[in-house]
C-alpha cells in the first residue's frame, strides 16, 4: 500500500500533469505511455487509473480500479 496524499485533480491530458504531482498519487482516467513517462520524470509516487493503455514497465505503482471505486476517490 502506498501512503501519500491523493492529488485532487484528475489528469485527463499530458498538460494537466505538472510539478504539483511530485511525491503524490495521481488519478488518470486513461493512462498512456506519455503520461506514464512524464509522471516518472516528475517523481509521482503512484497512479490510479480507470484504463491502462500503457505497455511500458515502470517503477511507479499503477493501480487500475473499477468505475464504482473511482467514484469513491476524491
Amino acid at each position: 500500500m502506498i501512503k501519500a496524499k491523493l492529488w485532487g485533480q484528475i489528469v485527463e491530458k499530458l498538460a494537466d500533469l505538472n510539478m504539483d504531482a511530485k511525491e503524490k498519487i495521481i488519478r488518470v482516467k486513461s493512462l498512456n505511455d506519455a503520461i506514464l513517462f512524464k509522471a516518472e520524470v516528475i517523481g509521482v509516487k503512484g497512479i490510479i487509473c480507470l484504463e491502462n493503455k500503457s505497455n511500458e514497465e515502470s517503477e511507479i505503482v499503477v493501480k487500475k480500479v473499477d468505475p464504482v471505486e473511482w467514484k469513491k476517490l476524491r
